[in-house]
């Protein structure tokens, strides 16, 4: 039995745990075994930490607190009750950000469960083997080892648990960020000069799956080591690099042993084929598969775990510094995208006038040619110039969001080259140049501007919501001068030197600074406040929109009349004279339905109140409802 004086504040009441669960309903249960069932629940119970005498006990006001989306496992009682006091006893000393936290316990008559802090940690890393790409694989198991090191080797008062049931089911995770062991029914802790756990582990008590990821030693003698600990996390290793659960492999050929394939060389053919395959979406540069100094540093590393003899198995300390080697091999791997500054040079005839197509606050923009093993690319290049007044962070900003956040209506990133003193970002070729050149161009029709802002909406509405969760791309920079064409009209969002990255949450969903943008298309009221939310980006967009249903751009509007187009437009609606404002030689293909529906995206998009704005996926509705109408009823032309 627990000695109850020394985890008296980790038990927990039946009677709350029941009430966080709905008595073990079936709608509060996540997860189902022979063994146990998991349940989730917002627990309230007595925080007992907190309780100092037997007086506030007697007049029951011991102080209470609540946790939130807990995971509560509720174990058969088939089980032995030395696992579930064990688990107690090591997680009740365990601190670590890779091992599961255990909240508290319940032992009250039959029942036996353990209370953990979140059901976030709910799926185990066998039912995700194959999900991830070979960096995330890779950090993975450097999470998994650092948890094991800490058990092993860093714990208070030089305390040291061996597991005993290390495999893939054992790891938790919610991301490849947060790795988790759990699963130390089973564990044991050896005294400081106690080189292996004294009693024997009868294979009976053992999940017949971690039996296949036993050391042979360990399976031999049923006593465990750090060494046999070290071995089941080379075969978890062995399973991330091959995809596949190992017992799989066990199961389809008795004859077949991991280290075979190390032995003869073959374990190359048996990489997960999601990872022979992974490109990064670049075509120019990068050949198949992951970095081959990453994957043999890794596959070294797993060989060495699985060797037979316990004593010719690595630390867990030479395991982390050999992973973290991987890791750095792959992310230098993943820096495929920068570029010899010559080869740049060379594409765009060392940045010849011929070849410069325009330039702005960051530098000049030059058009290329750029030879591959594919063929010849025309690319576009552009170069920082420090003394224009954007400089590093601006480079380094659009560098990050272009890398990280790809979309078929935003500009595509083909390299960059930071040397030295050279900033330069290598793009797609926009073979149309930008949306600003067409505005009062008449072979651009209202179903080709149409489609152009479905395409400005629906990248727009990935950068505001559909890139990560709880996090949104603010463009800061919306114009039509920075909304490139390409061929048959499509369209994509570029120039992010001005952008920021949003951290969305119940609580706030704006950052705090300094107005920067183009005047005529910049939100007044984060012009004003300093306040950015997405929807100032809304705002600008709203004044592409009646430029492109007027022809013109707001800065020759005020240009020529000294006022920006919004309030031209408005003053001529006023007057009943709208027509006057539209583009004349679009005019007769606008069915009057569809009109009126651009108008009113655009006068909410140009709304005082934040708050009545829309969002980009409202927008890009309306805008495919406008595009409806107006193929619905396309109206004759007029002879000329």
């Amino acid at each position: 039995m627990l000695q109850v004086n020394k985890f008296e504040h980790l038990r927990i009441r039946l009677i709350d745990i029941k009430l966080a669960t709905n008595n073990f309903s079936k709608e509060s249960r996540l997860q189902y075994t022979n063994s146990y069932i998991v349940y989730k629940g917002d627990l309230e119970c007595f925080d007992r930490e907190y309780v100092s005498s037997l007086e506030n006990k007697k007049t029951g006001e011991l102080p209470k607190r609540r946790y939130n989306n807990v995971r509560i496992k509720r174990i058969n009682n088939a089980n032995p009750e030395a696992m579930f006091h064990t688990e107690i006893e090591v997680l009740s000393t365990c601190k670590h950000k890779n091992i599961v936290s255990l909240l508290g316990f319940c032992d009250e008559g039959r029942h036996k469960i353990l209370v953990y802090e979140s059901t976030d940690m709910n799926t185990s890393l066998q039912e995700c083997l194959g999900k991830y790409p070979w960096d995330k694989r890779a950090a993975i198991c450097y999470f998994i080892a650092r948890g094991l090191n800490y058990i092993h080797n860093e714990m208070e008062d030089q305390k040291v648990v061996i597991h005993r049931q290390i495999s893939s089911k054992t790891i938790l995770l919610h991301n490849e960020q947060c790795i988790k062991i759990s699963g130390f029914g089973l564990s044991t802790f050896l005294s400081s000069n106690q080189d292996e756990d004294a009693g024997h582990l009868h294979k009976n008590l053992l999940d017949p799956i971690s039996d296949w990821y036993m050391a042979p030693e360990f399976r031999e003698t049923g006593k465990a080591t750090k060494e046999s600990d070290i071995y089941s996390f080379g075969l978890v290793m062995f399973e991330i690099l091959c995809g596949i659960p190992y017992p799989l492999y066990r199961r389809s050929d008795a004859e077949l042993r991991s280290e075979h394939w190390f032995t003869y060389g073959t374990i190359k053919q048996k990489v997960a084929q999601a990872i022979k395959e992974e490109n990064y979406d670049n075509k120019l540069f990068l050949k198949k598969g992951p970095n081959e100094d990453s994957l043999d540093t890794f596959i070294k590393i797993t060989e060495q775990c699985l060797a037979v003899n316990p004593q010719q198995r690595p630390t867990l300390q030479v395991i982390i510094k050999q992973l973290r080697k991987a890791l750095m091999f792959q992310k230098s791997h993943k820096d495929h995208m920068r570029m010899a500054f010559k080869d740049i040079e060379s594409a765009t005839q060392n940045f010849s006038r011929a070849n410069d197509i325009g330039g702005g606050g960051f530098g000049r923009v030059y058009k290329g040619k750029l030879a591959s093993e594919h063929g010849s690319y025309t690319i576009v290049a552009k170069r920082l110039d420090t003394r224009l007044g954007q400089g590093d962070q601006q480079f380094y900003n659009e560098l990050h969001i272009l890398s990280e956040y790809k979309h078929e209506n935003v500009i595509g990133l083909v390299g960059y080259n930071n040397d030295e003193q050279e900033r330069i970002i290598v793009y797609e070729y926009a073979s149309k140049g930008s949306l600003d050149n067409y505005l009062n161009d008449a072979s651009l029709t209202w179903i080709n501007r149409l489609n152009i802002c479905i395409d400005v909406a629906r990248g727009l509405a990935f950068l505001h919501g559909g890139v990560r969760e709880h996090e949104a791309v603010i463009h800061r920079d919306i114009k039509t001068a920075n909304i490139l064409l390409f061929d048959e009209w499509k369209a994509k969002v570029a120039d992010f030197g001005l952008s920021l990255i949003c951290t969305i949450s119940d609580e706030t969903d704006y950052v705090i600074d300094y107005p920067c943008g183009t005047p005529g298309y910049l939100d007044p009221l984060y012009q004003k406040s300093r306040i950015l939310t997405k929807e100032s980006d809304i705002y600008s967009f709203g004044v592409v929109l009646l430029e492109i249903l007027c022809g013109r751009s707001t800065y020759e509007v005020y240009k020529h009349e000294g006022r920006f187009l919004l309030s031209l437009v408005k003053q001529r609606l006023k007057e009943g004279r709208l027509a006057e404002v539209v583009f004349n030689a679009t005019e007769d293909q606008i069915v009057r339905q569809s009109l009126t529906t651009i108008l009113v995206v655009a006068f909410r998009c140009l709304h005082n109140d934040r708050e009545k704005r829309p969002t980009a996926q409202d927008v890009l509705v309306q805008l495919q409802k406008a595009l409806e109408l107006q193929v619905k009823d396309v109206p004759v032309s007029k002879e000329p």
